[in-house]
């Protein structure tokens, strides 16, 4: 009886160290939120201008070149984009030694803020975020169309966005460096309780890695860059513009984020502290110290 109830001991604490595999409801942020996307290629000359509620919601995907899981997630957001429903962006881990994608400002930016550490987690116009890929509703395509109806709430705001490369605007600037003008038509005293960054996020069409561990080969829509133009709703900025993995395909986009700023000794827990590596190996090696314990009293 000892040896079974040992052999059970054993059994409920291994359990319990292996990742949860139940599916994860869509969650609020409670961050803010984050909108926009107008873009251009950084050599074309562009302007555009278009109310927020036109624009496809940005969807920013936590991932990485290992990440089998991610494979699922993105297959669904790419089929979303081509509807036009949404705007993809690829936050590849970072730093990272599988995953040469990443950068680490653009990672730290998106773990800090959504308060994750493991890979997939893909959260809609800043305000609602699911990890994992075990479905809620019938398929994970019905539960991200969900979370993209959330409304966003910001009225009838308008944005407009201008980028102009070197070779148009007949001024003096270095190589490599671009011209953004935005300007944002929204009552920021609506939302007396946010603070709000615009941003400018280099993304990268798309990048071979053919070592990456879930063996996509081709990764698309990954940001490579974030720029802080500042929290002014209007403004230009003379822009450096990032080296590209491969190939010649860097885009500029422009991104409004949107914050809640903490309060002074604000301490935010790790929602995935539970997946930090060790955390696991500790609970397998209490369970070893206890059948050790039992076995001694057999």
């Amino acid at each position: 009886m000892r040896r079974l109830l040992t052999i059970v001991v054993i059994f409920l604490i291994l359990a319990m160290a292996m990742p949860s595999t139940h599916a994860k409801p869509a969650e609020p942020t409670n961050t803010g939120a984050v909108f926009g996307g107008q873009h251009s290629l950084i050599e074309n000359l562009t302007t555009n201008s278009s109310p927020i509620d036109q624009l496809p919601a940005i969807a920013e995907d936590f991932t990485a070149t290992w990440c089998d899981n991610c494979l699922q997630a993105e297959a669904v957001l790419d089929d979303l984009e081509s509807e036009g429903l949404v705007q993809k962006y690829e936050f590849h881990r970072s730093p990272d030694h599988e995953d040469p994608l990443g950068d680490d400002f653009a990672s730290a930016y998106l773990t800090q803020r959504y308060q994750i550490s493991v890979p997939p987690v893909v959260a809609f116009n800043g305000t609602i975020k699911k990890a994992g890929t075990l479905p809620d509703s019938d398929s994970l395509e019905s539960d991200y169309r969900a979370m993209i109806a959330t409304p966003l709430g910001l009225g009838d705001a308008l944005s407009s966005f201008a980028w102009t490369p070197k070779a148009d605007c007949n001024c003096e600037i270095p190589d490599g460096f671009g011209i953004i003008n935005w300007n944002l038509d929204l009552d920021m005293s609506l939302y007396p309780n946010m603070i709000l960054n615009v941003n400018a996020w280099f993304v990268e069409d798309t990048a071979q890695f053919s070592d990456g561990g879930n063996g996509a080969g081709s990764y698309h829509d990954i940001v490579r860059n974030i720029t802080d133009l500042g929290s002014e709703l209007s403004g230009s900025a003379t822009i450096e513009i990032p080296s590209a993995y491969d190939g010649n395909d860097l885009e500029v986009h422009l991104v409004y984020v949107m914050s809640i700023p903490e309060a002074p000794g604000e301490v935010i827990s790790d929602e995935n502290e539970n997946s930090i590596p060790g955390f696991g190996v500790l609970i397998a090696l209490g369970a070893i110290f206890c059948a050790a314990i039992l076995s001694r009293r057999n």
